[in-house]
């Protein structure tokens, strides 16, 4: 087996990918198969030869669909609780969680806050330097970038999240938005 990366560097996915609840997610069929798949075999495994030998066997989209499905219900469900659990739910509140400790991890962005908006302009990601590297930048827009909407709606249902670039879709920067409707 190589270099499983993913369970390096983001192992918190494990979590979520093999979360006891996901099989409820799935009626009958290749998309439950796929999901039983990858609860089984995720932490056992290479996890990006996992996802390509899947994707081989399904087809690609229907794999993304089930990762889409799974990170969608598992981010929503904890930010939800992580919200709940907080003294305080704002919008400054979920950028300290969200945001404060990556650039400890090799994230580099500028704020810019604005009335009820605040902007991130994301120039450097670990996440996407190491999808990069080994190839697997689709992948990680699934697995990765796909967490952002639903981590800031389970936190704060109030706060709205949008994003229209991203570094690993190949744009220069990602352009990640909140908009806080509380007021």
């Amino acid at each position: 087996m190589s270099r499983d990366y993913v369970a390096e560097q983001i192992g918190w996915l494990d979590g979520v990918i093999a979360h006891p609840d996901n099989p409820g997610l799935f009626p009958e069929g290749d998309r439950s198969t796929i999901q039983r798949e990858l609860a089984r075999r995720w932490v056992d495994e290479n996890r990006m030869e996992l996802l390509d030998g899947l994707a081989d066997r399904f087809g690609e989209e229907e794999v993304l669909a089930v990762i889409d499905t799974i990170i969608a219900v598992n981010c929503r469900r904890d930010w939800t609780r992580i919200g709940k659990e907080s003294e305080n739910n704002s919008l400054d509140a979920f950028i300290q969680k969200l945001w404060g400790p990556l650039k400890d991890i090799g994230f580099e962005y500028s704020v810019e806050k604005t009335g009820n908006q605040t902007k991130f302009c994301v120039t450097k990601c670990s996440m996407y330097d190491l999808a990069r590297s080994i190839g697997a930048e689709k992948w990680f827009y699934h697995l990765v970038c796909l967490t952002d909407e639903h981590t800031v709606t389970g936190f704060n249902s109030r706060i709205k999240f949008s994003r229209t670039r991203t570094l690993m879709q190949g744009h220069p920067h990602c352009d990640h938005c909140y908009t806080d409707l509380s007021s």
